[in-house]
């Protein structure tokens, strides 16, 4: 139906007629979008989504970066140290990581983390298995490949199927927050928005500090409020102490 306009006379295919709404064409989603689709409002309608926001400080974790970008010879970002501090706090948060199957919560035997990767026709999160037993440079190399692999097509069933937590990052859009959705049957996913510098107030004194927004989405029948906040606070205090990600696994 692409780019085809109804006419009169069988000239083409009838345009729905939407009042208040004029179509100038119409187009059938890709396979992939319906896949995404169906997904998004099963999980919607099977979970009760509640979204926590807390503000993170990132300077000093943007200057490890910096250095660590030196040291790689390949870009180190936000998003590995996200996937680094995420894995090293569900170790002592597991209900994060339960899904609810038939009345039951399941936990998984490792933590996999899957991280979104945005394509023309869809998105995607291929899973980082035992995630933390990985450090940053190896999360780096893995997201990267698998990044890549997903832009070319190439990603394997096994490297889409599974992961127990999410990670998106959509700061590279110059979003500074947003509501990440549940990747189902996962309860829980980690947005996280732009770094960018703000005033802060820090020892009384009004200083620059590069400051972001992560947004953490939990499904409420398996995680409550307050121990999800107390997850999201740990990830922040991580992402506050970049030293502590640096730490072999």
């Amino acid at each position: 139906m692409s780019g085809d306009r109804g006419a009169p006379g069988g000239a083409g295919p009838e345009l729905p007629v939407i009042p208040g709404f004029p179509v100038a064409r119409a187009e059938k989603p890709t396979q992939m979008r319906r896949i995404i689709a169906n997904r998004m409002r099963t999980g919607l309608a099977s979970s009760a989504q509640l979204t926590l926001t807390a503000e993170a400080d990132l300077t000093a974790l943007g200057v490890e970066l910096k250095r660590l970008t030196g040291e790689w010879g390949r870009r180190a970002s936000y998003t590995e140290a996200a996937v680094r501090a995420s894995a090293i706090a569900l170790q002592a948060h597991p209900r994060v990581t339960a899904i609810l199957v038939e009345n039951q919560l399941l936990y998984p035997s490792q933590i996999d983390i899957g991280v979104a990767v945005a394509l023309d026709e869809g998105l995607v999160a291929p899973v980082i298995r035992n995630a933390d037993q990985k450090d940053l440079a190896a999360l780096n190399a893995e997201i990267a490949e698998l990044a890549e692999k997903a832009r070319g097509g190439r990603l394997t069933l096994d490297e889409l199927q599974g992961g127990s937590f999410t990670v998106t990052n959509l700061g590279g859009y110059r979003i500074d927050a947003f509501t990440p959705v549940l990747n189902p049957p996962q309860s829980a996913i980690l947005g996280m928005g732009r770094g960018r510098l703000r005033p802060a107030i820090v020892d009384g004194a009004v200083v620059p500090r590069n400051l972001a927004v992560l947004s953490l989405t939990i499904d409420h029948q398996v995680i409550d409020g307050a121990p999800g906040a107390a997850f999201l606070g740990d990830v922040l205090a991580l992402l506050e102490d970049p030293a502590r990600l640096l730490v072999d696994p």
